[in-house]
């Protein structure tokens, strides 16, 4: 009764009242955007009492609030002026360089990497050139016409995606062995000309069923790359064409042998994006020891009708021989038809290196072999994803672990066991350049630089150890002398390396594990 004598004032109350909105819709904000983070697996903290983890981190709210996360517009209106979210359609259209240069100034804080967005960046210098700067500074022109595509190789297991890959990008990215699913990541590779970059990524084997988590999450990376790419470069061998030489006109019973499986087939013949097979190996089925482009072989001509009868609408059905390397006849006319857009490059007479065209190498309506214009069409229009001189995006630690599996797998042969992971523990560069910072007339300038790493091999069962150990420790002596030399090759610089190995029951079918190490 008392507080009823006590007038406040108005101007008063509805300002305490104002706040005290703005405070919950700011508090409804956090707990979404702290939602949203947990979604997506990266949690703020790993303790599930939110009360006694006292190691939160503040979250950041960045200075401006679109009014599409909870908050009015009248609470917007008040944090960033009374009219500018009066109405909708009068909130002017913004192109894409203002609003990189309106994130610019409002995202600034100190120790942020600047992005460099100018005035001056995206500028057109022509109708149909444009240029950018790289981090050097330096300017690039563009041409309206430079073409970028996303490739994703697809197949079965062993039958020379890493191989055909490698190839293409005549570098020895991906591991290749004869065991399969050897590949158990996505690893993209880049080609870059002045007119064109290519994309490539190459995919674990297609598994129809997987049995484990490990299988599981290799098939999600699969899909994912075909969700996302632009072209479908689908690898096969001469094996691949079904019962061939019956008379039995069952399709479907044949779909599991047609290095695909039936599903991802299904999904090919639906996806409305240009489809490139590449028949594989076709030297396995030689009739002569002359050249298998002079006279292609009855059983690669076989597999590559039957892949046009499954897949007619596709651009090109190429016999390649991926193991011969990137001069390869076959992986040049394939590499041809993907850099079309140069104009240096003829795909027509590439093609024609392959020897008499074979009937079903080239869609009925296309009237023969495509020509540069046909071939570069596949690609879409775009500037470049990534700088001139980028080639990968797997690290350094990365590709010296899958050095290390690989030498496994030749070393231990079919005693290796599938299981096996390598995980890169030290990699130390820090003397990685002595060689080069060592003054010109130093007697000890070489042999200086060095990389140190170690490395845990990792197994499942007690008996998988002791295979990879060897008697007296031989096998893993071997394993550790081979892919020395394969890093040191590799890196270019001498190699201290150290294997261990551990035992880690069931780490395949454990989740926490698996995302640990990079397969979810």
């Amino acid at each position: 009764e008392k507080r009823r004598s006590h007038k406040i004032p108005l101007n008063i109350m509805c300002l305490s009242i104002h706040h005290v909105f703005t405070l919950v819709a700011l508090t409804s904000f956090s707990a979404a955007a702290r939602s949203t983070i947990a979604f997506v697996g990266k949690p703020i903290s790993q303790s599930h009492n939110r009360h006694t983890a006292s190691h939160h981190k503040k979250l950041y709210l960045p200075p401006s609030l679109p009014s599409t996360v909870g908050v009015s517009k009248r609470l917007t209106s008040h944090l960033y002026g009374k009219d500018k979210y009066k109405n909708d359609s009068d909130t002017p259209k913004l192109t894409q360089n203002e609003l990189l240069l309106q994130l610019e100034t409002k995202l600034e804080y100190d120790g942020r990497i600047s992005s460099k967005v100018s005035q001056q960046d995206n500028a057109i210098t022509s109708d149909d050139d444009e240029t950018t700067t790289d981090d050097d500074n330096e300017e690039t022109v563009i041409s309206s016409t430079h073409r970028c595509a996303l490739v994703t190789i697809l197949g079965l297991p062993n039958m020379g995606k890493s191989t055909l890959l490698n190839a293409l990008l005549s570098d020895d990215l991906a591991i290749a062995t004869n065991r399969p699913q050897t590949t158990r990541h996505a690893i993209l590779g880049v080609m870059t000309t002045d007119h064109s970059q290519i994309c490539l990524t190459d995919t674990p084997g297609i598994i129809g069923s997987p049995a484990y988590q490990l299988q599981e999450g290799m098939m999600d990376v699969v899909n994912g790359a075909v969700r996302d790419c632009d072209v479908f470069l689908v690898v096969t061998d001469v094996y691949s064409g079904g019962k061939m030489d019956s008379d039995e006109d069952d399709d479907d019973e044949n779909l599991d042998k047609m290095g695909i499986g039936e599903d991802m087939l299904a999904r090919l013949q639906q996806a409305h994006r240009p489809v490139i097979v590449v028949v594989n190996k076709v030297d396995l089925v030689a009739d002569t020891d002359e050249s298998v482009y002079t006279n292609t072989p009855v059983k690669a001509i076989q597999t590559i009708q039957k892949w046009r009868s499954v897949l007619p609408d596709a651009f090109a059905i190429i016999p390649t021989c991926a193991a011969n390397g990137p001069d390869d006849q076959g992986v040049v006319a394939l590499r041809s038809i993907l850099l079309a857009n140069d104009p240096d490059v003829n795909v027509g007479a590439a093609i024609r290196n392959l020897g008499r065209p074979v009937a079903g190498m080239f869609p009925a309506s296309s009237g023969g072999m495509p020509t540069n214009e046909e071939a570069k069409a596949i690609l879409p229009l775009g500037p470049p994803l990534y700088h001139a001189d980028f080639f990968t995006d797997r690290t350094d630690r990365f590709c010296a672990s899958e050095l290390i599996r690989e030498t496994l797998f030749e070393t231990l042969k079919k005693e290796m066991p599938y299981c096996c992971e390598v995980r890169i523990e030290i990699f130390d560069e820090s003397k990685r350049y002595l060689d080069e910072d060592s003054p010109s007339g130093s007697n000890n300038k070489k042999n200086k630089s060095m990389i140190r790493i170690g490395a845990l091999i990792l197994v499942e069962r007690d008996s998988q150890k002791g295979i990879v150990v060897g008697k007296g420790g031989q096998k893993i002596k071997d394993v550790g002398m081979d892919a020395r030399k394969k890093l040191q090759a590799f890196f270019g610089v001498k190699i201290f390396l150290d294997l261990r190995v551990k035992v880690d029951k069931n780490w395949r079918s454990n989740k926490e594990k698996l995302k640990q190490y990079g397969y979810m």
